[in-house]
């Protein structure tokens, strides 16, 4: 059974408010993001870092994100994109999507091209009837 580690999240959280970093990111990165411990049934990161993929849709200024996490588990239901992504066969989460404070994003993992930015962002705008 998941036990959800708020403890240990807060401070991470903590030491992530604090850092000043400047990244450049890009609309169609997919990146490490520390999404960290939600509450309910709101998707987690994982490790002792509390990250995991993420695909980033939009930038707006020089603090925020818009994300879609990412998963390995494959589900054919509403909410759920599935891709090949090197090799891989992924998930998008929209039913997940986000605005972070770029502080939480890390690692550059790859980019997805132009064409198939503009079909998921149709996707996500399908999904919540935009």
């Amino acid at each position: 059974m998941y036990i959800k580690d708020f403890e240990n999240w807060n401070f991470v959280k903590q030491r992530i408010d604090k850092e000043e970093r400047d990244i450049n990111i890009r609309a169609g990165e997919i990146r490490w993001i520390m999404f960290g411990v939600n509450v309910g049934s709101e998707i987690d990161g994982k490790g002792s870092s509390f990250t995991r993929p993420g695909l980033i849709i939009s930038i707006s200024g020089s603090n925020i994100a818009l994300v879609v996490p990412m998963s390995t588990k494959i589900k054919d239901v509403a909410g759920y994109i599935s891709f090949e992504w090197k090799g891989e066969i992924i998930s998008l989460c929209i039913h997940q999507i986000r605005v972070i404070s770029q502080k939480r994003i890390l690692r550059r993992m790859g980019r997805i091209s132009e064409n198939k930015l503009q079909l998921f962002k149709e996707e996500i705008k399908k999904f919540f009837n935009l």
